[in-house]
């Protein structure tokens, strides 16, 4: 195809219109490029392209100044390629240098149930999250003070997790946890703005706003490249755009505030030249031969490529410092294994060698990078097709991969929106476009229980969520419906399902009540509750991780342990007769607690005679006690003189203790023992 001329119609002008085009602005600190643009057969093809010189200095490293200026320029390029092309455009896509850029790496990892398949609404709801972070972590960090609110113009995925493992995708898979690490550029609102403004003054809509070096690399860094550890390099006229990629994605942008107007203004000092003289001298250092220009006093000069480039020694000596240097911070102080080059400013005569001897590398392996080096581009123009044509390239590509650019107005939860879309656009497209929290269309299934009970494994499944609900112009939908113009769309958010809950009662089915008479009462035993080894009451709730245990009560000692009873001191008798502590006890057994009697004073002694009765005075439990009527006394006898009480609770074992030391119901006792008694 043939570009046609100034004031040419595009022969095939009736193919291409407004729907099925892009129009991309890369406006700089020195020209404006715009190209219009279609996809032709999986390649771009531009269809127009236009070029144009601020009249003066109207940007400076990147940040429009003078916002009238920039306009005029901008409204040159438009009105030339609304020529060529034979139809008016209104909406445009437009990247942002990297002046006053500030990155933020932020992580964020999120629970699913395992039986979710992952899904894209899933995936972006997670990104969306990340950048959000990254947002919040640029808020709270503050800037000097300055309260100035800054613009996310675009994020890159640098990688994603699978319950802990690192992952290229996420979709199709499932998992508990997801995460994802993500690298978010941010620019002051001031440079944003003044963007929008230049572009309100001549009736363009921006559909698009990227990064420059974002842009710069989605056309010459595809993504079969991003394996390897590659800078490119996007030398403008005021600023130096760098993004570093490693490990199949983008993970680090730069800038650096020194670029082609420093060549400008050291040739300009050297040649005793205003500013667009040496600008135009500059451009013609690449032809390598002699150039003649006039400087300020009108007298006609003749200079040598070698000549200017001596003269420029210092300047590119120090741009090319500060370029390394940063290219060396964002890559971990290891330089990379090689570096594109894009943008006018970096076609100066021995300036990439200086890159690759200040890096390490051989001469080869940095490089200028023009449209020839794009993949899938159709471009039979050669008038912009050298390394400053490839920025505006990217910018279309990245708008027709992202947002893309038809125009349609929907009405979502009771708000109007105007979104943009090269594609068929879906309500997950427009919901994406508008920043709503995707994670509100993932319904949860409520968190599962599980526990072991008497030492089986024991699951509770959570209940399940209620999915989000879709409803277009009142009927329902789904997430995949395709929208049209005026579509009002209510969402309905997803409810997550409830916790499972169980209390330790619920699982008493199989332990069936023992009804016995017990002095004289009748009383029905229930089976007893153990969570981690302690005894609970029925109705304590049973946790994630807990250990249950129900015990029935069968014998005589599991009865004593309940009722408090301790055998030393009490004798059990059931059915009328004394009973162990290992007999079994059925429904409609009458059971008895008896105290044991004193023990008997002692038998005569050998020779016949029995000891005479004393009496000793102890001191039980901080009280004094009197023991009579026996020639000799034991531990035991102190309990004809006190009550301990019911066991507390079951597993407690009786405290005896003589003089501060542990004593046993056998030790003998003498007149001013110190005795204690009690419950461990």
């Amino acid at each position: 195809m043939i570009m046609p001329g100034s004031g040419e119609k595009l022969e095939s002008s009736a193919r291409w219109q407004p729907e099925n085009t892009i129009f991309a602005l890369d406006i700089g600190t020195r020209t404006v490029i715009g190209i219009v643009a279609g996809v032709e057969d999986a390649s771009l093809k531009i269809l127009a392209q236009s070029i144009t010189e601020h009249e003066s200095r109207a940007v400076f490293d990147g940040q429009i100044h003078d916002i009238f200026k920039v306009a005029q320029a901008v409204k040159k390029v438009k009105n030339d390629l609304e020529e060529k092309m034979g139809f008016s455009l209104g909406k445009v896509a437009i990247a942002a240098a990297g002046r006053l850029l500030k990155t933020r790496f932020a992580h964020m990892e999120q629970e699913i149930g395992d039986d979710i398949e992952i899904d894209p609404v899933i995936c972006r709801g997670l990104e969306m999250d990340a950048v959000k972070e990254a947002h919040r972590q640029l808020r709270e960090e503050g800037t000097d003070g300055d309260e100035e609110e800054f613009y996310c113009v675009g994020y890159t995925v640098v990688g994603y997790y699978l319950n802990g493992y690192t992952m290229t995708s996420l979709v199709g898979h499932y998992g508990r946890k997801i995460g994802v690490d993500v690298l978010a550029t941010f620019l002051p609102n001031s440079v944003v703005n003044s963007l929008y403004s230049v572009l309100g003054r001549v009736n363009l809509d921006p559909v698009s706003l990227t990064l420059e070096p974002i842009a710069a690399a989605s056309a010459v860094i595809p993504e079969s490249y991003r394996l390897l550890n590659l800078a490119l390099l996007d030398i403008g006229a005021g600023t130096s755009d760098i993004a570093i990629t490693r490990d199949g994605s983008i993970v680090a942008y730069g800038m650096v505030p020194l670029a082609g107007d420093e060549i400008t203004e050291a040739l300009a000092q050297g040649c005793l030249a205003d500013f667009n003289t040496a600008e135009a001298v500059k451009r013609e250092l690449a032809g390598g031969g002699d150039i003649i220009f006039k400087d300020i006093m009108g007298i006609e000069r003749t200079i040598s490529c070698a000549e200017a480039v001596e003269m420029l020694d210092p300047v590119l000596d120090g741009i090319a410092s500060r370029i390394t240097e940063e290219i060396l911070r964002l890559n971990g102080n290891r330089p990379p294994k090689s570096v594109f080059c894009v943008g006018g400013g970096g076609q100066v005569p021995t300036f990439t060698d200086r890159i690759a001897e200040k890096l390490g590398l051989a001469p080869e392996r940095v490089g200028l990078r023009g449209r020839k080096f794009i993949p899938d581009l159709l471009a039979d123009d050669q008038e912009i097709n050298g390394p400053e044509g490839v920025t505006v390239v990217g910018i279309a590509k990245v708008a027709l991969d992202s947002v893309g650019h038809s125009f349609i107005t929907v009405n979502i939860n009771g708000k109007d929106y105007k979104l943009f879309h090269s594609r068929e656009l879906t309500v997950f497209d427009a919901l994406g476009l508008i920043e709503y929290n995707l994670g509100d269309l993932v319904g949860k299934n409520g968190r599962d229980l599980r526990f072991v009970l008497n030492g089986e494994r024991k699951v509770i499944y959570g209940g399940l969520c209620r999915p989000a609900e879709v409803f277009i112009n009142g009927k329902p939908a789904n997430l995949k419906a395709a929208l049209s113009d005026g579509d009002r769309v209510t969402i309905q958010k997803a409810v997550r399902g409830e916790d499972a809950r169980a209390a330790v009662g619920d699982f008493a089915g199989g332990y069936p009540e023992l009804p016995l008479r017990i002095c004289g009462q009748l009383e029905n035993i229930g089976p007893q509750y153990f969570v981690n080894g302690r005894q609970v009451s029925p109705d304590r709730e049973i946790a994630d991780g807990d250990r249950v245990e129900i015990r029935e009560v069968k014998t005589v000692l599991q009865l004593a342990e309940i009722k408090g009873i301790d055998l030393f001191v009490q004798e059990i008798y059931v059915n009328g007769k004394r009973a162990s502590e290992e007999k079994n006890l059925f429904p409609g057994d009458a059971v008895e607690f008896v105290r044991k009697k004193a023990p008997e004073a002692a038998a005569p002694g050998p020779a016949g005679r029995s000891g005479p009765a004393r009496a000793i005075e102890i001191t039980v439990n901080g009280r004094k006690v009197l023991l009579s009527n026996k020639n000799s006394y034991i531990f035991v006898d102190v309990f004809n003189h006190i009550d301990v009480g019911p066991v507390p609770t079951s597993g407690t074992k009786i405290r005896l203790v003589l003089n501060g030391r542990q004593a046993g119901y056998t030790d003998p006792l003498e007149d001013g023992d110190v005795v204690e008694v009690g419950w461990e």
